[in-house]
């Protein structure tokens, strides 16, 4: 044996190796009901820590900021159109909703800080007879496509289900905007807003409310709070006038329907 060969450290200490024993232990508790929240969604959320009150002149900032990062990124027909939220048309419509009309806000109460979180929000403005006639004229003033397509589709939304003639009103109070927060979609607060916004209107003795829905979530709303399902129109129905389709709207929002409410005036 050549003494000058080097040996090898395994060789002298030959110990078997012994398996390592998984000492994880799996902790047993009963299930909670946030275990099946999708991970997409508020954990925890509770429908009773919110409260529903008047927005005012105050709120008009946070409303605007609200309608910005919740309500026109999700909202089918300016996104079937492909319209930018940051055009001028938009920035009217939103100045309208922030510092205008019966505004709701649904706030959640957070257990931890106590401090009020806003989660909801909810337009109702009175329309009349000629506001479809306007919109068009305005629809012909300007010049982005998209805008021009979605004052069309309002206006033609106003005057197809022909409200004003068949239940002879002399206006309708239309709840324009249900907007919610991504996080606590479908957990209630759409139901919460259009439900007191309808008592609202009871209250002052208005005749007709009516929810142009353009999505399929605010439809399950409006069927949920008891809604009459008037009138209905297939996005792909709605074409330019050289008969192309115009909305490409996201699943599963492919139709625009109109709910009303009628109150019996005493």
């Amino acid at each position: 044996m050549n003494p000058l060969i080097p040996i090898r450290a395994s060789a002298l200490f030959c110990i078997p190796r012994i398996p390592a024993i998984n000492q994880t232990f799996k902790r047993f508790r009963k299930p909670s009901p946030c275990d099946l929240v999708p991970p997409d969604r508020k954990p925890c959320f509770d429908i009773c820590n919110c409260s529903v009150e008047r927005g005012n002149k105050c709120h008009a900032r946070m409303i605007s900021a609200f309608l910005y990062e919740h309500y026109w990124t999700r909202e089918p027909s300016v996104i079937g159109l492909w319209m930018d939220i940051h055009s001028p048309y938009i920035k009217i419509l939103t100045d309208k909703y922030s510092y205008s009309g019966d505004r709701l806000l649904a706030l959640e109460r957070l257990p931890r800080t106590t401090e009020r979180k806003l989660v909801g929000v909810s337009v109702g403005n009175k329309i009349f007879p000629w506001e479809p006639d306007e919109l068009e004229e305005w629809a012909h003033a300007t010049r982005s496509l998209p805008e021009r397509h979605r004052m069309y589709f309002t206006a033609h939304c106003y005057r197809s289900p022909n409200i004003f003639k068949k239940y002879n009103v002399q206006y309708i109070y239309e709840v324009e905007v249900i907007a919610t927060a991504a996080e606590v979609t479908g957990q209630g607060v759409g139901k919460l807003l259009l439900t007191t916004a309808l008592e609202h209107a009871h209250e002052l003795r208005i005749p007709m409310v009516q929810v142009t829905s353009v999505s399929a979530y605010t439809s399950k709303i409006c069927e949920k709070v008891g809604m009459k399902k008037e009138w209905s129109m297939k996005y792909s129905e709605f074409v330019d006038d050289a008969g192309q389709r115009v909305f490409f709207p996201r699943d599963p929002h492919h139709t625009v329907t109109v709910y009303i409410k009628k109150f019996e005036q005493g």
